[in-house]
């Protein structure tokens, strides 16, 4: 019966809570909602109990809640949950296709943001770009560019960003129309299904939109650099 398995699926999915690397169903536990400012943490023991905790002094009638992910990449919570947290100021650039040199300079998607109020993009978006762009062109500028992050070399640094500032821009600009592009299509498809059939369309499309003004006051700000 897919239309059980489905619906199991999602309970599972849905209502459990994310242990490193495990998923523990814990009820009342699985009541807390998600917070980019969070009340409580929650933890289990060696035996499987779960234990939440206030970290912080909560007045009667407030709402605990915790965090069910990282709040400046909603587009996870919005595909595991079916909800989107507008709240963070800043939204992970979508950079995946560079997840290794991300990784290898020891940065977070939480590092790599585009703030969708100003569109500033944040410093270790740039890094990121420039160590691509410099493994691909001259491996050896790349070392020693890699060399100037781990040691906290600003001024070195700076001078790569410098002299290969055209690059790093015509990479991030070519990354920012490419998502453009895709979010229109996958908009479009979107708007092709038939709303009793698929309900979360309208979630989608919001969601998709969210993304999309960030993304064009980052554009914005490229094009004017």
């Amino acid at each position: 019966n897919v239309t059980v398995l489905k619906w199991a699926y999602n309970v599972a999915i849905t209502r459990s809570i994310e242990w490193y690397g495990d998923r523990c169903i814990a009820p009342m536990a699985d009541m807390l909602n998600h917070g980019t400012e969070t009340e409580v943490e929650v933890s289990y023991d060696e035996n499987g109990d779960c234990y939440v905790y206030t970290t912080t002094d909560v007045a009667a009638g407030s709402p605990l809640r915790m965090s069910y992910g990282d709040p400046t990449n909603p587009s996870p919570l919005f595909a595991t949950y079916g909800f989107l947290d507008e709240s963070s100021p800043g939204t992970f650039c979508k950079l995946m296709h560079m997840r290794t040199e991300m990784e290898v300079l020891g940065y977070r998607f939480s590092d790599l943001l585009f703030y969708k109020e100003t569109g500033d993009i944040s410093p270790a978006v740039f890094d990121v770009v420039l160590y691509n762009v410099l493994n691909q062109y001259d491996p050896g500028a790349a070392n020693s560019f890699y060399d100037a992050v781990m040691s906290g070399d600003e001024a070195t640094k700076a001078q790569y960003h410098d002299q290969y500032w055209q690059y790093t821009k015509e990479e991030l600009q070519k990354h920012v129309d490419g998502t453009l592009k895709d979010l229109d299509k996958w908009s479009e498809k979107a708007q092709s299904y038939d709303i009793y059939t698929h309900p979360r369309v309208p979630l989608i499309l919001q969601h998709n939109q969210f993304v999309k003004e960030t993304f064009l006051n980052v554009k914005a700000n490229l094009d004017n650099m």
